[in-house]
């Protein structure tokens, strides 16, 4: 789960800086070419035939339960344990961190959301209940880990403008 969740976003390599880091919303085409970063990790990860669990928990987090995700529109029959807690745990870090777009949702008001979603039958509501239940605990985690990037790309940042 850890290796999924490191290369589940591979794909934004794809996908030009200048859209991910777009200060204001997307326009209809650069949030398509933003979807198909899934497909490009899906590609990217097909090749290594011991990632094939690995693959399938990276590059399916943006399925939904319904199908109406992307980029196979699959369903909950067709989507394993650890696909369906990748997508959940990406709409919670999605919504909880700040994005060059907009500061990051209170805890509340992403579990809100997070629970609509689950719900409406796009997001799994086992995990969901999960989520609630350990909340503090993940929170903490993903806080941790999010500030912890941050510096790591700062001090990496900071070593390309010396060089």
């Amino acid at each position: 789960m850890k290796v999924a969740g490191y290369l589940h976003d591979l794909g934004k390599l794809a996908v030009p800086t200048e859209i991910l880091e777009k200060p204001g919303s997307l326009s209809y085409e650069d949030f398509s070419i933003v979807r198909s970063h899934t497909y490009y990790t899906y590609r990217t990860l097909e090749n290594i035939a011991e990632f094939d669990i690995i693959n399938n928990w990276a590059s399916f987090h943006h399925e939904r339960m319904d199908g109406r995700g992307y980029p196979f529109h699959l369903k909950k029959q067709d989507l394993s344990l650890g696909s369906r807690i990748m997508a959940l745990a990406d709409v919670f870090t999605a919504l909880s961190e700040d994005r060059p777009y907009r500061k990051g949702m209170s805890p509340d008001r992403a579990m809100k959301i997070i629970e609509e979603m689950a719900n409406n039958s796009s997001l799994d509501k086992n995990i969901l209940s999960l989520l609630r239940d350990h909340f503090d605990e993940i929170n903490t985690c993903r806080t941790y880990a999010q500030e912890a990037a941050r510096k790591e790309y700062k001090d990496f940042e900071e070593i390309i403008l010396n060089l």
